[in-house]
């Protein structure tokens, strides 16, 4: 992963990768529960770029993000193990 941002024309985060692999892209914030650990670490550790008319909408990505990493939700948890 390169980087992530807000895409303000489709109202999607992008998620921006090297080399030929086709750009990931989230209409809802909610989908990142649903991706693996690794991945949510990534998205934790990059902050999402947007432009200033867009934060509101854009920091919504970046919270789910930083919810699932902090209270270990990801794709193979189960949430019986955590609480």
């Amino acid at each position: 992963m390169d980087l992530w941002c807000y895409d303000s024309d489709t109202h999607e985060a992008v998620i921006v990768f090297n080399g030929d692999r086709e750009n990931f892209r989230m209409l809802d914030p909610m989908w990142i529960v649903n991706m693996l650990a690794a991945d949510i670490n990534k998205l934790y550790r990059h902050d999402i770029f947007y432009e200033d008319k867009d934060a509101h909408q854009a920091l919504r990505f970046q919270r789910v993000a930083c919810f699932c990493y902090y209270r270990g939700i990801h794709a193979g948890s189960s949430w019986s193990e955590r609480h």
